[in-house]
């Protein structure tokens, strides 16, 4: 007769070790904020060093585009983004701290972004305002007309984000019909 074994006990899960008696490193939102009153600081701060650059880079091309002329609609535009950057750098550091958004940490390793993930509308914009400061800057172009035409782009992004809700609800609802 066998002798009855003792139940196994399951293997314990490997944690990540940390130093004794060190709080995890937390992000201060309004230090964010305050730092991102120079734009895209907030968010290098927070580690989103890409995220940082962009908003320098937008923030920079319309102050550089409305130095040109008199273009009263894209001082609003430069005020959007500027409140924007400093709220949305205090937003990540609140999410960052809640563990809903990825820092470039100590703990964290930078990981290249998944395919569609970069922001096809983001991208469009960064090449269009490039563009039209390099037409401005190198070949001395008057590009001064193209804000007259600012309510087009406001409508093509609506109807981009739009167009993307419905083939998103589209695509759900196929996902439960053939739950395959």
């Amino acid at each position: 007769m066998e002798a009855a074994r003792p139940a196994e006990s399951p293997i314990p899960e490997a944690k990540t070790p940390t130093a004794p008696g060190l709080p995890p490193l937390l992000k201060r939102p309004m230090l964010a904020g305050l730092l991102a009153l120079f734009p895209g600081v907030g968010n290098v701060y927070n580690g989103l060093y890409l995220r940082g650059a962009l908003f320098f880079a937008v923030i920079a091309t319309l102050l550089a585009i409305g130095s040109e002329g008199d273009h009263p609609v894209l001082g609003f535009v430069v005020a959007f983004a500027w409140i924007f950057n400093v709220l949305d750098s205090y937003r990540q550091a609140k999410l960052i701290n809640y563990g809903y958004a990825q820092d470039l940490g100590l703990e964290d390793l930078p990981a290249l972004p998944k395919a569609g993930q970069g922001g096809l509308l983001a991208g469009l914009l960064l090449f269009v305002l490039g563009a039209v400061a390099s037409l401005q800057i190198y070949f001395d172009v008057d590009l001064s007309w193209l804000l007259d035409f600012w309510p087009v782009a406001l409508m093509a992004a609506g109807g981009w984000l739009i167009f993307s809700w419905y083939r998103e609800k589209r695509r759900r609802q196929e996902v439960e019909e053939n739950p395959a």
